[in-house]
């Protein structure tokens, strides 16, 4: 797990779900994405160009991590 991810990672993790995850029956995006969509929010209202790992919720963190890891194997397109 890195300490700190960059608002790119955090595009890249929500580009990566939107991809392999269909939305739900409202068109909303799907769950994992939804909750970096959340944190991705806030990171422009705040003008942060980076957020704490510690920072995430559970399910959060769990989003990114599998998408970075995901997108590192080469397993994402």
């Amino acid at each position: 797990m890195k300490a700190n991810y960059s608002i790119a990672d955090i595009e890249q993790a929500i580009n990566y779900w939107t991809s392999h995850q269909a939305a739900d029956s409202n068109l909303s995006l799907c769950p994992s994405a939804r909750a970096l969509a959340n944190v991705y929010g806030e990171m422009i209202y705040r003008r942060e160009t980076s957020v704490a790992a510690d920072a995430l919720n559970g399910e959060q963190s769990q989003a990114i991590e599998t998408a970075l890891h995901q997108m590192e194997l080469g397993l994402a397109p």
